[in-house]
């Protein structure tokens, strides 16, 4: 039941984004939602400067999100807030919050992958 509950949800709102926008994301998926091409397994870094310098890279992929979308990722991904507590805090319906995460999860892959794993 979860597993459906969680498809629902993770679905990009139709009509939300540019249409380009939209086809150039979807092709990274198939029918089921699953990565067409698996991102990368990401290596252990070697020591704490390897971390120091992804947690870097990552903060910077974070400041170039807009505001709201960061602070919704952050609220989601790094406090554990539930959806509820995330659209009352700042203000927006669930539908809303999940087009958020889905684009800030789609811009820090893209900007991760520039500029940590080099693609």
């Amino acid at each position: 039941m979860d597993a459906i509950r969680r498809q629902g949800r993770e679905r990009p709102a139709s009509g939300s984004e540019p249409e380009g926008e939209t086809a150039e994301f979807d092709a990274l998926f198939d029918r089921r939602g699953h990565w067409e091409d698996a991102p990368d397994a990401w290596e252990q870094p070697e020591g704490a400067l390897g971390q120091k310098q992804f947690l870097a890279a990552l903060e910077a992929c974070l400041r170039a999100l807009p505001e709201r979308t960061a602070q919704a990722f952050m609220m989601r991904e790094h406090l554990g807030f539930d959806t509820g507590e995330i659209c009352k805090e700042l203000g927006i319906t669930p539908t809303h919050l999940w087009v958020m995460l889905y684009r800030a999860r789609m811009a820090l892959r893209q900007c991760l992958e520039m500029n940590w794993f080099g693609k």
